[in-house]
């Protein structure tokens, strides 16, 4: 039976994913919320800050609006979001057997976003409502674990034996 290194770092890494169909069924659902959150990030001319995060648009008085320096830095995490967007489509098409691996980069995603609003945390005065992404982060922090932990269970589960 495989190791879960072996799981999470497969040689070679194939299209065959052998663990349950949960996990994979989840992946395609967070991929979903993936593809919508770059695109609105990186495309919407506000970067989804003030239209879907409900963050409060800042009032100016001069010449240049910092609200366009949140934009930018938002639509420049909307990139990166896109890039890991595009990683993961690449495994749902040629290298499948990267699957726990992936949850377990979504899982990394989530935690290093807690360290971000840990050290540059909003409060709520700077909210009109309570932003999609916070209200998501609890049952992802729950979620994304029992996934990663269950897609690498079920592929060992689901090795081929080798002959004796």
């Amino acid at each position: 039976m495989p190791s879960a290194l072996e799981i999470l770092f497969p040689l070679p890494a194939t299209n065959d994913y052998r663990g349950s169909r949960y996990p994979l069924a989840a992946f395609y659902l967070l991929l979903a919320t993936k593809i919508f959150s770059s695109s609105v990030h990186l495309f919407k001319d506000d970067s989804g800050v003030n239209s879907i995060a409900t963050i409060i648009v800042f009032p100016f008085d001069g010449a240049a609006d910092p609200n366009n320096i949140i934009y930018m830095f938002s639509a420049v995490g909307g990139v990166t979001q896109m890039m890991f967007t595009l990683l993961y489509l690449l495994v749902l098409w040629r290298y499948r057997s990267l699957i726990p691996l992936m949850l377990c980069f979504m899982l990394l995603e989530s935690l290093l976003g807690l360290v971000a609003t840990g050290l540059h945390p909003l409060t709520p005065e700077y909210f009109e409502h309570t932003p999609p992404a916070l209200a998501a982060r609890l049952p992802k922090l729950i979620l994304l674990p029992v996934l990663a932990a269950w897609a690498i269970h079920s592929s060992r589960s689901n090795w081929p034996q080798e002959a004796s």
